[in-house]
């Protein structure tokens, strides 16, 4: 099981096929099997696919601390530097697309293009920031009439866990029963639920300066739809589709469609 010592913790990676680097960044209550069943596969022939867990999940290292944003941005440049990966296309779901954003901020000339499915950007998001989802997330428990206790309101990891709990499709590939129990020791052992809420040093002005071209991802019914509408009329270089039907997790709802539309990106940006 290959690991990267970066940042004083280990973090846990994949690395397969061949050709021109993709790197893929999962998002949060989530590790690298999400994208191991419907969706490496369709890469590994055309690219070397890099996969990795974010530090608190899957296998990489649950320090008691060290979850903001600049911390997780920082893991990904120590895990580029190791892996020596000079130039890659990012794709990144959920909190993943903010880590891609952010590093594709700090280090423009290492990225090439760019794939943010369905993220939430905290200022984009008017009077809610990243607590969109979270809102979306207590919604949804409470239509199925599953009660949400006070003190656990704004526990991302216990309400990511409940409703991963209650989705239709396969977490297979991520071992969801391990997958539980970590979202369950990040929630109680770790500053995970605050330190993750806090406001980055990115900025509107930041993000207009991307050069790279953007292929922005978001279902239909996603609770991200401020961050959505704010980078496509912000990224100078930016194309955008809406999944319908999908939700926060289209790209496991909905993969062969995932698949085919960044698929049709990259075809369309290097004739690959």
């Amino acid at each position: 099981m290959p690991k990267a010592f970066v940042n004083g913790i280990n973090l846990h990676y994949v690395q397969t096929g061949q050709g021109p680097d993709l790197v893929l960044i999962h998002g949060i209550a989530s590790n690298l099997g999400q994208w191991q069943l419907s969706i490496l596969p369709a890469f590994t022939e055309r690219f070397r696919v890099t996969m990795y867990d974010l530090r608190g999940h899957g296998y990489s290292d649950m320090p008691p601390n060290g979850y903001t944003p600049h911390h997780m941005v920082g893991d990904f440049i120590g895990l580029m530097d190791y892996l020596n990966i000079q130039c890659a296309t990012l794709l990144g779901h959920s909190y993943g697309g903010m880590v891609a954003l952010y590093y594709a901020v700090l280090h423009p000339e290492r990225v090439d293009r760019l794939i943010i499915a369905d993220s939430g950007i905290p200022f984009l998001e008017p009077g809610r920031g990243r607590d969109a989802l979270l809102d979306r997330c207590r919604e949804i428990l409470q239509g199925q009439n599953i009660d949400v206790p006070e003190e656990k309101a704004d526990d991302v990891a216990y309400l990511m866990e409940q409703l991963l709990r209650r989705r239709r499709f396969s977490w297979r590939g991520m071992g969801i029963q391990r997958a539980m129990a970590r979202l369950s020791r990040l929630s109680t052992t770790t500053s995970f639920g605050t330190e993750y809420r806090e406001t980055s040093e990115l900025t509107l002005e930041m993000i207009r300066q991307i050069q790279a071209p953007v292929l922005l991802i978001y279902g239909d019914r996603s609770p991200l739809t401020a961050s959505f509408q704010f980078l496509r009329d912000n990224l100078p270089n930016c194309s955008a589709v809406m999944i319908p039907n999908g939700g926060h997790f289209f790209p496991l709802e909905h993969p062969k469609m995932f698949v085919e539309h960044v698929s049709s990106f990259l075809q369309a940006e290097r004739g690959l």
